[in-house]
Formats: C-alpha cells, structure tokens, sequence
C-alpha cells in the first residue's frame, strides 16, 4: 500500500475576509501565497465504541485556470481523482494537470505554503484526501473558488467557507475511520467494491467533522 504523507498544524490563524489590489503586477497578474492546513485535533474523528483520532488529509493537487478545474461535479471521477481520493496518491492527476496546463497546476503539501499568479478571472481549484475514508477529498464548492471579486481585485484571508467535502463515487463508503477498504487500513491500492457513481458533495448517511474541524484555506496577496 502507498505510503500516505500527511502534514498539518495544530491552530491556523484565523484572518477577516478582505479585498483589495496589492500584488497586481505591469502585466495585470496578481501573485497569491496559499496555504491549505490540517487543523485536526487528537478527538476530531468520532470512531465506534467511543474512541476519537485526528482526521488528516493527504498532500494534494491544484490548478489556476479562467474554467478548467480539477474535477467536474457531477461526473465520474478520472482515473487520476480516484488516486487521489481512494490512496492519497497525487501523483497521477498532478501529471495529467502539468502535461495540459504547465506551471499553472502542481502539488502541495497541508499546512506548507504555495504560490500562484493569476488574472482577474481565474480561479483556483485543488483536491486533497480525507485520509479516514473510501473515496473523499476537500475541495472548492463547485469545483473551484474566484481569486478576484466582481470588480477584478483579488481576494484574501480566510475562505475555509469556501470548502466542501465531496464523494469521488468510485468506492462503496464505509463508516470514516472504521472501514477496512480505507487507505489506513487496507491491504493494497484500490481495494475495495466499486460504486460506479459520480462526483458529488459528501451525502453517504454517515457522519463526518465539520469542515472548519478538519481544514482551513488561507489565501493572502503577495505585497
């Protein structure tokens, strides 16, 4: 079974919503520091019997585009998000994202620091792993999240609002942080029966932290 590399911090810095224009650049580009963190606590995760741990999320995948995103709502998962969203292995759809967009698409690793360029426009989507699940992932409601308001100035601070949890639908769910086809748990990659299903937000009947318990989403414009 691949090895799931998870990081993370104990508290974030929570910083107000704000607006505004530094960091445009003479080309009309804008540079953003971004980080994504775990901020899972030892009892985040209830497990049967009584018995909590912290629900980690797995390195992950972005993209800076004006409409592509990292995956489509609504439509079966690639073969490179079921990857990500059964074994935390990144690798496949950060390839396939590098191979089509170049620079603009990469890796990142919770609670590290990252840096893009956009214009007004663009839009950042990324997916990371729910480690203690068949098939979950974080990601932006609808897919992906405006770097600039109505106006074209960019945004910062903390959008952790802006995050969902979805169902990759590629494998039957099981209780999170108790099932044996999940990746801590599970003999080999991919194991486990398929569903068949599309990507949509979490709705499986079990119960899972709340967003805010497990990630939050630090955006900021570089000055």
């Amino acid at each position: 079974m691949r090895r799931i590399v998870v990081a993370g911090l104990g508290a974030a810095v929570m910083t107000a919503f704000s607006l505004g224009a530094l960091g445009a650049t003479t080309d009309g580009t804008t540079t953003f520091t971004i980080k994504i963190v775990n901020v899972s606590k030892d009892d985040t995760l209830q497990l049967p019997g009584g018995a909590a741990v912290k629900a980690p999320i797995a390195p992950g995948v972005y993209l800076v585009d004006h409409m592509a995103s990292v995956f489509v709502p609504g439509r079966p998962a690639t073969a490179e998000l079921q990857a990500l969203a059964e074994d935390g292995n990144f690798e496949p759809l950060q390839h396939a994202l590098e191979a089509e967009f170049g620079a603009r698409a990469g890796m990142f690793a919770p609670g590290l620091e990252f840096t893009v360029t956009a214009k007004p426009g663009d839009r950042l989507s990324f997916a990371t792993m729910f480690v203690q699940s068949n098939d979950k992932f974080y990601a932006p409601a609808g897919g992906s999240l405006a770097l600039f308001d109505a106006n074209g100035d960019p945004i910062s601070g903390d959008l952790t609002t802006f995050i969902r949890l979805f169902d990759a639908g590629t494998e039957v769910d099981q209780r999170p942080g108790a099932g044996s086809d999940q990746a801590p748990r599970q003999k080999t990659a991919n194991q486990g029966p398929d569903q068949g299903g599309v990507v949509a937000e979490a709705n499986d009947g079990f119960v899972y932290p709340a967003v805010g318990e497990v990630i939050h989403l630090e955006i900021e414009v570089v000055r």
